[in-house]
């Protein structure tokens, strides 16, 4: 099974409707970037959401009873999403998934706000294992505790949870004044000396950053900044209680915000796609409708499989607007 380029995803949807609408090359100017990438799809948000919200008839989210009372319907190009909640969302396009190809669907880094996977992580047991590393070791149930900054401004121990692999993006690389780098997003919000937070890309040699203190100087300073060439594969991951973590550079962090889940499209499907948009984020957040969410790459099996999910007749096949789940 290999993972299929951007001549082919180009191929299969002029000539056999794999993607309708479909955007032959990346849009990138002003917006969340959408459109055909080397090795996938990055497809669109579409402007008609369900936000949740708590509501008086039930405090559990079940999956397999949710209710709709939950679900604020929402229609706009602006979508908030309030602090640690979800939106449920539906594509602009409409996939038709050939008999022998899988799909599995990664988040962008421009809502997730990303650093590279060599990043160290500062854990309270003294150890500072790398973003990917730590990706790997909570596939098989490892568990993890750093420091992060609390609603008061004193550092205190947080559970950092979903370390995960985001994609591939464009980075900066932000020398320390100890000579240690920060490789993130330009948008990824670096704390300052006074508790607020700048994005990477607006810091300038000399600014102070807030630090952890245990073993560093009061103040951390940026010595100099410079783009990565190329493209990278980029990690993030989650602290619900307070949206932030330090790094073995001695500097706090922003969480990364924005998790899109989406069910990988198995052979044979189609329809449009529905997204779970979580903000995993003490903020609110902006989703964006008409710009893009998340990278769809397709996988082509040696051989089509013996039954489909068209020939099963898949409860989700052909789907129309935002679908929940059925049980």
């Amino acid at each position: 099974m290999g993972l299929k380029p951007d001549h082919w995803i180009r191929k299969m949807a002029l000539e056999q409707g794999m993607i309708e609408p479909f955007v032959e090359k990346q849009v990138r100017d002003g917006v969340v970037s959408y459109g055909v990438s080397s090795y996938g799809y990055d497809i669109r948000v579409a402007d008609e959401f369900k936000i949740f919200t708590a509501n008086p008839y039930n405090t559990v989210v079940d999956p397999k009873h949710l209710d709709e009372r939950s679900l604020i319907p929402f229609k706009g190009d602006v979508c908030i999403i309030p602090p640690n909640s979800f939106a449920l969302a539906v594509t602009v396009e409409y996939f038709r998934i050939p008999r022998d190809v899988l799909t599995l669907t990664v988040g962008k880094s421009t809502y997730a706000r990303c650093f590279r996977g060599d990043t160290r992580v500062a854990l309270v047991d003294g150890t500072t294992p790398t973003l990917e590393d730590m990706a790997r070791r909570a596939e098989n149930g490892g568990m993890f505790w750093g420091y992060s900054v609390g609603g008061g401004g004193q550092v205190i121990v947080a559970q950092l949870e979903s370390p995960r692999f985001i994609g591939r993006d464009s980075l900066l690389e932000l020398i320390l004044d100890n000579g240690l780098p920060i490789r993130c997003t330009p948008d990824h919000l670096i704390m300052m000396r006074e508790g607020h937070m700048i994005e990477a890309g607006s810091l300038r040699p000399g600014d102070p950053l807030k630090t952890l203190g245990v073993h560093q100087t009061p103040t951390q300073r940026v010595r100099r900044i410079r783009e990565l060439p190329g493209d990278h594969d980029v990690y993030c991951l989650t602290v619900p209680e307070t949206g932030n973590f330090a790094l073995e550079a001695g500097v706090f962090v922003h969480n990364c915000g924005i998790i899109t889940n989406v069910t990988p499209f198995e052979p044979g499907w189609e329809g449009f796609v529905t997204l779970e948009i979580s903000n995993t984020t003490p903020l609110p957040a902006r989703i964006y409708a008409n710009e893009g969410i998340a990278q769809v790459l397709f996988f082509e099996a040696d051989e089509p499989c013996e039954v489909s999910y068209a020939d099963r007749k898949g409860k989700y096949n052909k789907q129309t607007g935002i679908t929940l789940p059925k049980v």
